[in-house]
């Protein structure tokens, strides 16, 4: 169980990384380049997704629900 928890922390350390990077990239090509509206669209898609994946557990709707003990 730890080991799992441990893999998570991980895997959203590395989500919350990529997302700063990109925001980076994001504000630097709007603020020299921005008539390059589509890759900022991109960017901001492939940022929406990560953030629904990793952050918000959509996939925990499509779940059994757990049953619950008394």
């Amino acid at each position: 169980m730890e080991e799992k928890r441990n893999q998570l922390h991980r895997i959203g350390l590395t989500v919350l990384i990529i997302l700063g990077v990109l925001t980076i990239g994001e504000f630097f090509i709007g603020a020299i380049a921005w008539q390059w509206w589509a890759i900022l669209l991109a960017i901001a898609s492939l940022k929406a997704f990560y953030i629904v994946r990793e952050y918000m557990h959509i996939a925990r709707l499509f779940q059994p629900q757990e049953e619950q003990v008394e």
